[in-house]
């Protein structure tokens, strides 16, 4: 079995304990891989193939029909960047993970409060994002140092 590609970096003086401040940590690089998919996935297939669901639900928590296409499509454009961020040198970078972790918050908080049923849903599609924000925060975590 080969073995997966990582990517090394520093960890962060703030999370980790005084033993592992100076140890580099190998990240393997199919979490980038994964998480970029995700994102990827999330901004295409929606505007390939379910719009009008997506702007149903868009109508459901309350955005005006002049403004549902562009919030779509913004949203949709933000997750192919993060995609696209993430398959780059840019991965390294503690920003991106930050405003990703809060994109994620963000619609997890919309979507739970606006359609609180998607909570119950048999599919779980917010209580995935918490593992995802989890990873998002480690992420966060482990590449917050100065080059």
């Amino acid at each position: 079995m080969r073995k997966a590609k990582s990517l090394e970096v520093r960890p962060s003086e703030q999370g980790l304990n005084k033993e592992h401040k100076m140890t580099a940590i190998k990240l393997p690089y199919y979490l980038y891989l994964s998480l970029a998919f995700l994102w990827l996935y999330s901004g295409i297939v929606p505007v390939l193939f379910v719009q009008q669901q997506s702007l149903t639900m868009l109508s459901q928590l309350g955005i005006g029909e002049a403004w549902q296409m562009p919030v779509f499509l913004l949203a949709s454009i933000l997750d192919i960047i993060f995609g696209l961020l993430i398959l780059t040198r840019y991965r390294t970078y503690a920003w991106l993970w930050f405003v990703q972790l809060m994109v994620v918050i963000s619609y997890s908080v919309i979507v739970g409060l606006g359609l609180p049923e998607n909570w119950l849903h048999p599919f779980a599609p917010l209580v995935k994002n918490i593992p995802i924000m989890a990873l998002l925060l480690y992420l966060f975590k482990t590449h917050s140092f100065d080059y």
